[in-house]
């Protein structure tokens, strides 16, 4: 059961990863839209930086889903932060 439930979310995992990467940035967005940029600015680098600790925990579990979330946190931030010109690092 558990070799099944793998092969299924192996094979959802790019839609999954797709649609939650453009919510995660329509949220950023909004982020940007209704707050000054100091405060887009630090969103940005303090979602980097947990995302970043959360990545190493997450592939160190057995469950792929975790992965794929984090993943697509980290890559909706950095390209948000690469258009604005915004340093995570």
């Amino acid at each position: 059961m558990a070799k099944f439930k793998e092969i299924m979310i192996g094979t959802m995992m790019p839609a999954i990863k797709a649609i939650g990467k453009a919510e995660m940035e329509a949220v950023l967005s909004g982020i940007k839209e209704h707050n000054t940029a100091e405060i887009y600015r630090t969103t940005l680098q303090g979602l980097h930086s947990n995302f970043s600790l959360l990545k190493e925990a997450a592939y160190k579990t057995k469950t792929k889903i975790d992965d794929g979330i984090v993943d697509l946190v980290l890559e909706a931030v950095k390209e948000s932060a690469d258009t604005g010109g915004i340093v995570l690092s």
